[in-house]
């Protein structure tokens, strides 16, 4: 018989550990630059400010109920004595001569309100001031403007009973004789400045009264009196 050939036997290489390169630092100026090529981080979009007066409701459309046939105007029973309307009933003066500068004057609109939302306008156009001599019992002399509403009956000077409600040009708003002070900003001549009260039960304001500055809310509605 012939010998079997022999075998082939194969030689295991062993693997040879591959030496990794150690990666090179890098130097600082060339971080930067990555680090300036980079796109900045995106940030989170910021939350708008909620305004302190925003709006609860819309402004209220026209009504189609009966509107009043006679005009709002200034009645002389509803007059002090030394208030005086002119300008067709648009305009309101008080004498100031006479000693009748130290009083108070006072007059009420001929037209009352029961429901609904309603709204006035008015401004101060001219201020007074007085020529006579400085002395110290002059100290407590200001001009001083009352707007607001009152029930049919009560005195004409507002803050003389309890059954009105008004603001003043010091920025106050007083219900009766009961002040809350500073509520809107002292408002001055020449200001567009509006009243408005609110006696819809539907509204999420109703029963407060407003103040608007030049067509903008200059205070939170603030609550009508349990009267």
């Amino acid at each position: 018989m012939a010998p079997k050939p022999a075998e082939k036997t194969e030689t295991k290489k062993k693997p040879v550990a591959e030496k990794k390169a150690k990666a090179e630092p890098k130097k600082p100026e060339e971080e930067k630059k990555r680090k300036a090529e980079e796109p900045p981080a995106e940030e989170p979009p910021k939350k708008e400010a909620k305004d302190e007066f925003e709006e609860e409701e819309d402004d209220v459309v026209d009504a189609k109920k009966a509107k009043i046939k006679s005009d709002v105007e200034f009645l002389t029973p509803d007059l002090t004595l030394d208030a005086l309307p002119c300008m067709g009933n648009k305009v309101l003066m008080s004498i100031n001569e006479g000693g009748l500068q130290y009083m108070i004057s006072g007059a009420r609109a001929n037209v009352g309100l029961k429901s609904g939302r309603h709204m006035f306008e008015f401004k101060i156009v001219e201020t007074y001031h007085t020529t006579e001599t400085y002395n110290s019992r002059l100290k407590q002399m200001r001009q001083l403007v009352r707007v607001g509403f009152s029930t049919a009956g009560s005195p004409l000077v507002l803050g003389e009973s309890d059954t009105a409600v008004f603001f003043d040009n010091e920025g106050n708003y007083c219900t009766g004789k009961t002040r809350t002070p500073r509520v809107v900003q002292k408002f001055a001549r020449d200001q567009g400045m509006a009243v408005v009260l609110n006696l819809d039960p539907k509204s999420p304001h109703a029963n407060t009264i407003s103040l608007f500055t030049n067509g903008v809310r200059a205070c939170k509605p603030q609550k009508l009196p349990v009267i």
